[in-house]
């Protein structure tokens, strides 16, 4: 596919020469990245758990939730923006400490059915993606990338056969940082690492089998993900040593952006937009249309902020407010941060974005009206440390994942959007 500059050289106010002029200097040093030779691949039979999910009806929305998980360890979601369902939905990834460590795991939708996929006796996985092709998922471990076929079968008992194998190793020294991510017609994957005291972002080709030039970036970064439907576009944040999401007011910096893009085959980041002094920026997830939604808001005071939910157009580079925050003089951050948001991310389908907060309220806002609809509540106490919702998606916009702590630990949850909603 050809660069899409012209979409996103207009909201990021980059000019041509200044891109092709970047490139050599954005390519470092290939020494210590050819492809390591594939190994053989090998295969063992994942343990299948009984079902212990709960359902419970929210009392505000009358939706479903379904506790995915119930077990007394630490079970969460992905991150919002990371892939967690299998490519036809019938199963979710999610992250587990019950045995003793952090491990990937499973949850079967038809059956309600828990996976241990990973061996005892065997590393665990670092960051890791459910692949958009077919039922297998990638990961880094042990310093390289690999790949897990799954063979799920449920008649006349459920069986689920892994097939791992190591599919390169990464560069010889590097610290692997930030999400590994593949785009979105599984051709490529993406990560970051830091090496030499420099930021890379890291691509894979998985065709070829072979590692591909990396972009030097010249900051540290977080938040990797590769656009939606632009199978060489990546996005990710960067990670400021002062001042957070927030651009500093005292002094202010007028040029802090913490949202950038980056071309694959140009490997030069570009800021999304500018923030002005005082303007939050953050947790910002790919959507549909080349859009991409975030947090924003201007008023920031102590553990007191303004949290909207907000929609970058990259076509057009105008931003809209899609989930409206609030900014009250005097009034207690607990009480106003019943009213902002810390998470969001668009359906697959267009339809909606969803968003989180410090309550650990899970609301949906409609892509064409804004309105508002409450789906459901009380899934973080305020101030308890608790882990976030993270609120992400499935793969065809039915479901919403989150991490709840309603029943006093970290339980995965799943809400389908009420019919008539």
């Amino acid at each position: 596919m050809g660069r899409p500059d012209g979409v996103v050289d207009r909201a990021c106010g980059r000019r041509h020469e200044q891109a092709v002029k970047s490139i050599l200097a954005a390519w470092p040093i290939l020494a210590g990245l050819a492809a390591a030779p594939v190994v053989g691949s090998e295969t063992w039979e994942a343990v299948v758990l009984p079902s212990e999910q709960e359902v419970q009806i929210d009392p505000v929305s009358g939706a479903r939730v379904v506790f995915a998980t119930t077990h007394p360890g630490a079970d969460s979601n992905f991150y919002f923006h990371e892939r967690c369902f299998l490519h036809n939905n019938r199963m979710m990834l999610f992250n587990s400490d019950r045995f003793g460590r952090t491990e990937v795991m499973a949850y079967l939708l038809d059956t309600g059915e828990l996976v241990r996929l990973t061996r005892p006796q065997e590393a665990s996985l670092g960051s890791r993606v459910a692949s958009v092709k077919g039922d297998r998922l990638y990961a880094v471990k042990q310093g390289g990338l690999h790949e897990w076929r799954l063979d799920v079968t449920t008649s006349p008992e459920t069986r689920v056969r892994v097939t791992g194998r190591r599919l390169v190793d990464l560069p010889a020294g590097a610290q692997q940082r930030s999400s590994l991510d593949e785009n979105c017609d599984g051709s490529l994957l993406t990560f970051a690492y830091l090496l030499d005291g420099e930021h890379f972002i890291g691509f894979y080709d998985v065709v070829a089998g072979r590692l591909l030039p990396p972009a030097r970036i010249g900051f540290k970064l977080d938040h990797l993900q590769f656009h939606r439907n632009r199978p060489d576009l990546v996005s990710f944040s960067r990670t400021y040593e002062t001042g957070g999401d927030w651009a500093p007011l005292d002094p202010p910096d007028p040029t802090r952006a913490r949202l950038w893009t980056l071309h694959r085959q140009v490997r030069q980041p570009l800021p999304a937009f500018f923030q002005a002094p005082g303007e939050l920026a953050t947790h910002e997830c790919w959507w549909v249309r080349d859009q991409m939604t975030f947090i924003g808001g201007h008023h920031h005071e102590g553990s007191r902020e303004e949290g909207a939910v907000k929609v970058l157009d990259f076509k057009t580079g105008e931003i809209r407010i899609i989930g409206s925050g609030a900014w009250v003089e005097g009034v207690p951050a607990e009480q106003l941060s019943q009213v902002n948001w810390w998470h969001a991310a668009g359906s697959p389908d267009g339809r909606w974005v969803v968003a989180d907060n410090w309550h650990g309220i899970v609301a949906l806002f409609e892509a064409q009206t804004t309105r508002k609809r409450i789906l459901t509540t009380g899934h973080r106490v305020y101030g308890s440390g608790g882990h976030h919702p993270h609120a992400g998606w499935d793969t065809k916009g039915e479901y919403v994942e989150f991490t709840s702590n309603k029943r006093g630990n970290p339980d995965v949850c799943l809400v389908a959007i009420p019919t008539g909603w």
